[in-house]
């Protein structure tokens, strides 16, 4: 359950602390005192839409933190914060900031989270009814799950069976399918692979090809600065006048005198060793000059080829090394899937018969939810006749669900209609009404699905609008039974339902002449009666009181009797 809310800066709020009963919780006040600016906030905290205009004038941020009790919490809500790895505890903190940028700061037990997360586990904690739309009951894709929570006792064994039944089906088939989702998507892996296996293997790629194709490159790219560097060095050495010439000369010239001396002599030698190296080089810049052509065609090939091993590499690695791997891995994962189709036949027996099986349970499942959904519209007609919609029509219609594969709660799809005038075609629950009416609806729903729904916390806000006399008691009385098992807080203006609640807050606008602020309390006894008193119409005293005092002690003494019969 909600048990309080702080806001700070949220309209006309400038601070606010409210702590609310488990039971039945009343809001009321003059038009225009800022009820609704309450469940503008309490909507902030639970992650729906805000503009940055519900920020107070002159504040640069507003704040709303919400703290709820755990102590009774559904299982998916304890699963939810499981798997968002939220630490339990008693309680459940959620918190958020909408700044005047538009930027929105949203925590869980103080951790930052997405908006879109803070939302997942507000839907499970609170159903705000009324002026702003919080309402699953509205949306077609959960009636089935109304339908089942409300005939639980009799669909939960067939529906374990067929759960356990779609289990079976859907290992055989992950086998079958070898962990693809479909046939055809294990047909497309195993065609995906044959033609990279016949792409890599066309391209004939070889361990340093790749090298030798870029040096390659490099030398024809190059041929010309090549052949003029080879021309030059030939000349320099031996051309007229070139190096070879001249060091010939000094060595002529050293064989005169080696005689006379050792070390003319090593000189002598050292000149001829140099002549015969540089004539050896001029030899080798001759054949070597004569090979370094330019070939266009060669240079195309190359850079063809040198393309094709870059795109290979784009799709299946770093290297030719890596893409030579994943060919043979891709070989083998082929090899896997070849070797299970061998498999198929007896899979597909077996797959056959657990489709059986889980027809079988399906088709039960599907008699007894049509079973349930007779004493559900009976249920719903008679709670909406209460309301004063006594010419209602209501039916919960079912169609098979879309494409023959097994789902995990059967093959049906469910969806509640209902017309509520006379000669009016059954539509779907949002295009049927809006306001007030809509609302009795959904109280309706809520009377019947209270102790079933996992939600703890109901809001409805001027859920009573259009409504008066004996109906507004009723829809007063219904919400009471309701908050015997859910907490509910309802934004009222009638005092019928006001004299009903376990805590009743009256919300107040004061102006000072430079600012109007709107405030929350908690109201005693003695002020309750002088409130209700004068949502009569009557004074703080007088017969209004003394009528408005009777209604109270009048539904203290029903809330008691009913809630000892419930204990006992």
């Amino acid at each position: 359950m909600l048990r309080s809310i702080h806001i700070k800066n949220v309209a006309l709020i400038e601070r606010l602390d409210m702590e609310f009963s488990n039971g039945f919780n009343v809001l009321t006040g003059e038009t225009g005192a800022g009820k609704s600016i309450l469940i503008d906030a309490v909507n902030l905290v639970l992650g729906e839409r805000a503009s940055k205009e519900l920020i107070s004038h002159g504040a640069d941020k507003a704040a709303v933190d919400a703290v709820f009790g755990l102590e009774n919490a559904g299982d998916a809500v304890l699963r939810s914060l499981d798997e968002l790895g939220v630490e339990r505890s008693d309680e459940l903190f959620l918190s958020r900031e909408l700044s005047s940028s538009g930027k929105s700061v949203c925590r869980l037990n103080g951790i930052m989270v997405p908006l879109n997360v803070l939302k997942r586990v507000s839907d499970l904690l609170v159903d705000v009814h009324g002026q702003h739309e919080h309402q699953s009951l509205l949306n077609p894709a959960s009636h089935i799950r109304f339908l089942d929570a409300f005939g639980a006792g009799e669909l939960l064994s067939v529906k374990e069976k067929l759960f356990e039944a779609y289990q079976n089906y859907k290992a055989l088939q992950k086998s079958m399918l070898s962990g693809f989702s479909s046939q055809d998507e294990r047909e497309r892996e195993m065609d995906i692979l044959c033609y990279q296996i016949r792409e890599i293997a066309a391209a004939k790629l070889k361990s340093g090809e790749e090298e030798k194709l870029n040096a390659e490159r490099a030398l024809l790219a190059n041929a010309e600065r090549i052949q003029t560097a080879f021309a030059l060095s030939g000349e320099a050495l031996s051309g007229d006048g070139g190096a070879l010439a001249l060091v010939s000369a000094a060595r002529k010239e050293m064989q005169g005198v080696e005689a006379l001396s050792s070390e003319y002599a090593a000189l002598h030698k050292r000149l001829e060793e140099a002549y015969f190296n540089l004539e050896d080089i001029a030899y080798t810049l001759r054949g070597a000059g004569e090979g370094a052509e330019f070939d266009p065609k060669r240079l195309d090939a190359i850079e063809t080829r040198l393309e094709h091993i870059k795109s290979l590499k784009r799709k299946y690695g770093a290297s030719v090394a890596s893409v030579l791997e994943f060919c043979v891995q891709a070989q083998a994962k082929l090899d896997a899937l070849t070797e299970d189709t061998k498999m198929q036949s007896e899979l597909s027996a077996r797959l056959g018969a657990a489709l059986s099986a889980y027809d079988i349970f399906a088709a039960e499942l599907t008699k007894k939810r049509r079973s349930a959904a007779d004493e559900l519209m009976r249920a719903v007609l008679g709670e909406l006749s209460e309301l004063g919609l006594e010419k209602s029509r209501f039916e919960v219609r079912f169609s098979e669900r879309a494409g023959m594969e097994p789902a995990a709660n059967g093959r049906d799809d469910v969806e509640f209609l209902l017309s509520t005038n006379p000669g009016e075609p059954l539509k779907p629950l949002e295009k049927v009404a809006s306001g007030g009416e809509l609302s009795r609806i959904m109280l309706a729903f809520k009377a019947i699905f209270a102790q079933n729904d996992d939600i703890g916390t109901l809001i409805f806000d001027e859920v009573d609008t259009g409504v008066s006399g004996r109906t507004a008691a009723v829809v007063g009385e219904k919400m009471v039974r309701i908050a015997d098992a859910r907490q509910v807080i309802c934004v009222t203006h009638l005092p019928q339902i006001a004299a009903l609640a376990d805590a009743h807050f009256l919300v107040e606008k004061h102006d000072d002449g430079k600012t109007t602020r709107t405030s929350v309390r908690l109201l005693p006894l003695e002020e309750r009666r002088a409130q209700v008193a004068l949502m009569m119409g009557g004074g703080g005293e007088g017969f209004a009181f003394g009528h408005a005092a009777e209604l109270i002690e009048k539904g203290e003494v029903q809330k008691r009797e009913r809630r000892v019969a419930l204990r006992l």
